[in-house]
């Protein structure tokens, strides 16, 4: 069975979505089957990988929809719903749809409804029962969460075996830490019971300013213990943000970068995971 991931943080501008593609790419140079699964409405990780988000018609939001609906026929609709990418990866794509998605589990959350009377199939995990008919086919899947739509990441959560956060290296970035671990503690305690925390990623990296040094210790000083703090940061590069616009990952863009070696350090430690 594969490992499913959620990459997350409740703060914006920590390299969520460039850490899901860059990862997802790192696992398959090495030989992995890698399935992306876009869980944001800006359908960001969409458009890195090449795709038009308003273009899509077969997304995310679409087997939400079929799991709350027609649950018969989901296995019907997943395999029109992957996008087979120019990096290696596959992917489940995203655009503003998945808001109404979202809209539509929050009625269920608020009116307690259940679509079929048993505890597996509340509004919190209709993502697990997409990622369930999945595993078998893939070594990763990784899912990528957004800002706003917080049942969104808790379904991603309470699919998930591990959820990584990147954290931007300086200060003010890791307030989002706690939110995240009362996350991961609520999901873990009510949802899903196998859900870990793979460890915090330190994004935008610049090894000689002192205040990343600083703020990689004092990370490791506060939640080391509990929690891991991955070995290598990812190297801060201009190069990285160019990716998107060519629909590749730094990998292919520029291999020798620092900041692609990065990644192949984390996609290393994210398989000895379990």
């Amino acid at each position: 069975m594969g490992k499913i991931l959620s990459i997350t943080n409740s703060k914006g501008g920590v390299g969520k979505t460039t850490t899901t593609l860059n990862l997802g790419a790192a696992l398959a140079d090495e030989g992995q089957r890698v399935l992306l699964i876009d869980n944001d409405p800006q359908g960001n990780l969409t458009a890195a990988l090449g795709y038009t988000p308003t273009e899509q018609k077969q997304t995310l939001s679409k087997l939400l929809l079929a799991v709350v609906d027609a649950p018969e026929d989901l296995e019907l609709h997943i395999p029109r719903s992957i996008l087979h990418t120019g990096i290696g990866v596959d992917l489940i794509a995203a655009n503003r749809r998945l808001a109404d998605a979202a809209a539509r589990l929050q009625v269920m959350q608020l009116s307690q409804y259940n679509s079929v009377g048993d505890a597996d199939r509340t509004c919190e995990k209709m993502t697990d029962s997409i990622t369930a008919l999945l595993r078998d086919s893939y070594d990763f899947i990784i899912i990528d969460c957004g800002l706003k739509y917080e049942l969104l990441t808790v379904n991603a959560l309470a699919a998930s075996d591990y959820c990584i956060i990147p954290v931007q290296s300086h200060f003010l970035a890791s307030e989002g830490i706690p939110d995240v671990l009362d996350m991961v503690r609520s999901v873990k305690s009510k949802f899903n019971p196998r859900l870990e925390i793979a460890g915090i990623l330190l994004t935008m990296y610049q090894s000689r300013p002192q205040l990343c040094h600083s703020v990689r210790s004092s990370v490791g000083e506060v939640y080391g213990d509990n929690c891991h703090v991955f070995e290598r940061p990812i190297e801060y590069s201009i190069k990285v943000a160019e990716c998107p616009a060519a629909g590749q990952s730094i990998l292919s863009y520029e291999p020798k970068n620092p900041a692609a070696a990065s990644y192949r350090s984390l996609a290393e430690e994210v398989r000895r995971l379990g």
